[in-house]
């Protein structure tokens, strides 16, 4: 799950030059001939690069490093109510989840606070909805505006628990496996290579997997849904996933990766099902019973019919007679 580090920031409390002469706020002051801008005046910022506590900035005013801010001149500003309205808007530092964040950039996923209406993810990724808390649950929710819109892939999982939502994410195939915590998943089909990877906390029963199919960009998305498979154990192992998957007409393969159990040498077998979900449809697995070893791999636009074919040449993996061990 990839979380964002973020460095507890304090309130910032700057005291700003006060112009003089200034009783009330307002845009220019007496005499000025209307030619020259106060502090706390609404263009005040206009020609861009107000420091930290001027204000009243609007997006792209501020300096290098900051960011302007919402509401916030008076509480950064202490005694100088008389200069700022209570809705001027100042200065503040640039920090990640802050609406500027990604202006002007490309950020990448879990990251933002991002703009729906422009492209401020990189390739391959689309700007969520409110989504930032929860794809940052290891950062303080007193850092992230409930509001905020962080960048995810176009086709998302997310693993519904009892206590909130946890969204796995996409982890990235180096030298042919792929770089995980909780266990390593190596050696799948070509088609699973270029794909994002979902590796999902333990399951238990109560929980669900949620899959949707982003309408932005008008393109199906495929999901393979690879579960710990060795009869005739693994029945108790995998939450029920393929008999309901195979119920709802995915379709089962073989052509599935391993793994290997964090603290174990022993490599262990999966199967695997796929399914195309047209732009814009939300899918949800129940999960009636404990999965510990549960990944979902995603792509988009279409997919190969024979992307497993019926003899498998990737080294690893999972066939009819490969060795397995109930875990």
């Amino acid at each position: 799950m990839a979380i964002l580090t973020v460095a507890m920031l304090a309130a910032a409390t700057v005291v700003v030059d006060e112009p003089e002469g200034l009783d009330a706020p307002g845009d220019f002051p007496a005499g000025s001939g209307n030619a020259i801008p106060v502090l706390g005046s609404s263009n005040f910022c206009n020609s861009g690069g107000c420091k930290l506590g001027e204000g009243d900035c609007d997006i792209g005013e501020c300096a290098a490093t900051l960011g302007c801010g919402l509401n916030n001149c008076r509480a950064m500003n202490p005694g100088m109510d008389h200069v700022f309205p209570s809705s001027a808007d100042c200065c503040e530092p640039l920090r990640p989840f802050h609406y500027e964040w990604c202006e002007g950039k490309k950020c990448g996923f879990a990251e933002g606070d991002c703009d729906r209406s422009v492209v401020e993810c990189a390739d391959g990724l689309i700007c969520g909805r409110n989504n930032c808390r929860d794809m940052n649950p290891g950062v303080s929710e007193s850092l992230i505006p409930s509001g905020a819109d962080c960048c995810t892939t176009c086709a998302s999982v997310t693993s519904v628990k009892s206590g909130g939502p946890i969204i796995s994410a996409p982890l990235k195939f180096a030298n042919g496996k792929v770089v995980a915590t909780e266990r390593t998943l190596a050696n799948p089909p070509t088609m699973l290579e270029t794909s994002n990877v979902h590796s999902l906390p333990a399951l238990v029963s109560g929980d669900k997997i949620k899959l949707e199919c982003c309408a932005s960009k008008g393109e199906p998305c495929n999901f393979f849904v690879a579960v710990y498979h060795c009869p005739p154990c693994s029945h108790k192992k995998n939450g029920g996933i393929p008999a309901f998957l195979a119920s709802e007409g995915w379709m089962g393969s073989s052509c599935a990766p391993i793994f290997t159990p964090t603290g174990s040498s022993q490599s262990q077998t999966m199967t695997v099902f796929h399914k195309t979900l047209a732009a814009g449809e939300v899918f949800d697995i129940p999960v009636t019973g404990d999965a510990p070893h549960v990944a979902v791999f995603s792509t988009t636009g279409v997919v190969d019919a024979d992307w497993c074919p019926k003899k498998a040449t990737a080294t690893g993996t999972t066939g009819p007679h490969r060795p397995c061990v109930c875990l």
